[in-house]
């Protein structure tokens, strides 16, 4: 949007960036004919400029080409080829700006050198502020719009964050450069369209329904991200109770003892199949589950034994007599 100021014109901003030359057929005001700007000219000058190394001078009335005395206006920068033409980014002088404040000077000429049988530019030589400006239709540096003053830079700057903002939307949309403006929107509104059904919404719906339809997708996605978290940790729980509980029965069936119990939960964690399957082929060790009756006639079976005294003397086939006789043996040597 073109920039407006109100009060006095020192209060205006000169524009940074212009377009020198715009592409397409260039009319001049006098009698020489008019010369074509294509995309190679635009390249062929910027190549041009960038291997000089040095900024081209804007000067007045173009008293740089007469060998007079030729105070800078201003400098270009930079030279870029864009779709509408050239443009340069121009850092001006404090005197030129006070003319172009008081519209002392309005308009600007740029001196080229046309290739003799295409009469397309091949280079840009200099640039001069001008009221005879030698191209038709060129849009003055300052303008003045009613009682305020409007900036022309704001004018074109405008336009080039508006030529900015559809090579975006072109992008965006997956189509190339040179895309014609009803081809974008066209590729636009299917694009919303899409996305519309795809957040099961009517064709016709608003931006804001669309954003508030993604909104409730991540608050969506928060929430089941929270689930997940808890749900992971009740399975870690749930795992923990089942590996108690699985070795708890191998301790009870006597195929692991006491000692074995940390190492047999771990067993489980890592491979619950085949610790079940160690169970179940193990023989008994500890016969923990006939504890009890240990206590009652096998007690009196085994004299003075320990229940997992006999447990042993069991699992080996040795007798409860030789047992203990092998056990006061060892007492008495100690």
């Amino acid at each position: 949007m073109a920039q407006e100021i109100s009060g006095q014109p020192e209060a205006a901003t000169l524009p940074e960036w212009i377009r020198i030359l715009p592409l397409g057929k260039v009319e001049l005001v006098d009698s020489r004919q008019p010369f074509e700007v294509d995309k190679g000219s635009l390249a062929a000058m910027v190549a041009d400029f960038e291997s000089r190394g040095v900024d081209l001078v804007i000067d007045y009335e173009h008293q740089s080409l007469h060998g007079e005395r030729a105070p800078a206006a201003g400098w270009i920068k930079h030279l870029e080829a864009r779709e509408d033409g050239l443009w340069a980014q121009v850092e001006w002088t404090s005197q030129a700006q006070e003319y172009l404040k008081r519209r002392e000077y309005r308009y600007f000429s740029p001196v080229l050198r046309l290739d003799p049988e295409t009469r397309k530019p091949a280079l840009l030589m200099q640039v001069g502020l001008t009221n005879v400006p030698a191209i038709k239709h060129l849009p003055p540096l300052v303008a003045k719009c009613g009682g305020n003053r409007l900036v022309a830079g704001g004018i074109m700057g405008g336009r080039e964050e508006k030529a900015k903002m559809m090579e975006k939307v072109k992008c965006l949309v997956g189509l190339n450069r040179e895309a014609e403006d009803g081809v974008v929107w066209g590729k636009v509104l299917e694009v919303f369209k899409d996305l519309a059904a795809a957040l099961k919404l009517p064709g016709d719906a608003s931006a804001s329904q669309v954003k508030g339809a993604v909104e409730a997708l991540k608050a969506g996605a928060q929430h089941l991200g929270e689930v997940q978290e808890e749900l992971q940790v009740l399975k870690c729980r749930l795992a923990e109770e089942n590996a108690a509980q699985v070795v708890a029965e191998a301790l009870k069936a006597g195929k692991i003892s006491p000692a074995q119990k940390g190492w047999a939960q771990e067993y489980f964690r890592q491979d619950p199949e085949g610790f079940r399957t160690y169970v179940a082929k193990a023989p008994k060790l500890v016969p923990t589950g006939e504890e009890l009756r240990l206590i009652g006639k096998d007690r009196q079976e085994g004299g003075n034994l320990l229940p997992e005294e006999l447990a042993i003397c069991r699992s080996l086939n040795l007798p409860p007599e030789e047992y203990l006789k092998a056990k006061a043996q060892t007492g008495s040597a100690q």
